[in-house]
């Protein structure tokens, strides 16, 4: 992924962008690492920044195959919110080791973007407790179709259109009608409206019908709601991280 030169939010001086890394280093901050156009992706944390080596250590995945995936990519997207402001670069991983484990290592990035909209940041809801959207609308059948929810951030979510329900529904499109289902949560009712439809290709080498919205005239009550269902995501993904459960 290549940023754009007159990009206002890219960071190239190198004291900035290691102060910057430092900074997601000490405060322990959750990064997520994906592949571009792949439904492959991570929460990790940074273990060690060394600006001489031009190296960056992070923990790995705990399934060989994500790490595979991962060190086969021409390049990794690494995102993480650093003092409410997203921060994003790109780069190849590769082995390592840290105090005796495996580890992943980044190269050092020349250039980042600095984006200060916490929204930005998605946190992707583990399958072993998914939270789901119904939505109701008469361009579906029956009037309403019920999809998984992939991530979730501040400002939106991506939906699983696994039956290709949503090909056709033009970028824009509002949906007045949505229920969020979300685990220990209740059920939210939100308005959607349509960012991007994505084809990704999955492990098994299936494709799959991605689509993002984005929130429409959410209330405060409800927002805080959802802001608090994923810090309850982040601080679970936190404690499997640190060994606490």
């Amino acid at each position: 992924m290549a940023f754009q030169e007159d990009d206002p939010c890219l960071v190239s001086q190198s004291l900035e962008i290691s102060s910057i890394l430092q900074g997601l280093l000490s405060q322990r901050v959750l990064v997520r690492l994906d592949i571009p156009g792949k439904a492959v992706s991570i929460i990790s944390t940074l273990l060690d920044v060394d600006a001489k080596a031009g190296t960056l250590l992070l923990d790995n995945a705990s399934e060989d195959q994500i790490n595979t995936q991962l060190l086969r990519a021409p390049a990794v997207r690494l995102q993480g919110t650093l003092d409410r402001v997203m921060i994003e670069f790109t780069g190849p991983l590769s082995p390592a080791m840290h105090e005796g484990k495996p580890a992943l290592s980044m190269a050092w990035p020349t250039q980042l973007r600095r984006v200060q909209r916490r929204e930005f940041f998605r946190v992707d809801i583990p399958a072993s407790n998914p939270a789901h959207c119904l939505i109701e609308d008469a361009s579906l059948p029956s009037g309403k179709a019920r999809f998984r929810i992939a991530d979730i951030s501040a400002g939106g979510l991506q939906l699983v259109d696994r039956d290709n329900l949503l090909t056709e529904i033009p970028v824009g499109t509002i949906f007045d009608e949505c229920t969020l289902e979300l685990p220990d949560a209740g059920e939210l009712d939100v308005a959607l409206r349509v960012l991007r439809s994505t084809h990704l290709t999955q492990d098994n080498g299936k494709p799959q019908h991605q689509v993002a919205c984005r929130y429409f005239n959410l209330p405060d009550n409800r927002q805080i709601a959802i802001q608090q269902y994923i810090g309850t995501l982040e601080r679970a993904v936190l404690a499997r991280r640190w060994g606490i459960e």
